[in-house]
């Protein structure tokens, strides 16, 4: 799945196609939302937010072609 190089990016966890970015700059997220949408094998699979927070940044476009540790998007964490 996805993963975090440090709190708030999400990265792409495998090689892929970004089929779908499910969020927009500026939108709030909580644990588990669904941001974005991998193809590879033509297997469809999720991407989740691991942390809560305002997406500030999207990295990835739809048909772009991921590696490993890419990043599609950043998260400004809740402050707790």
């Amino acid at each position: 799945m996805a993963g975090l190089a440090k709190a708030g990016d999400i990265r792409a966890g495998f090689s892929g196609n970004v089929c779908e970015i499910s969020v927009e700059a500026g939108q709030d997220v909580a644990v588990g939302d669904r941001v974005a949408i991998l193809e590879a094998m033509k297997m469809q699979t999720p991407v989740v937010s691991e942390v809560a927070g305002k997406v500030v940044k999207i990295s990835a476009k739809v048909g772009q072609a991921l590696q490993p540790g890419d990043k599609i998007l950043k998260i400004d964490p809740e402050k707790e």
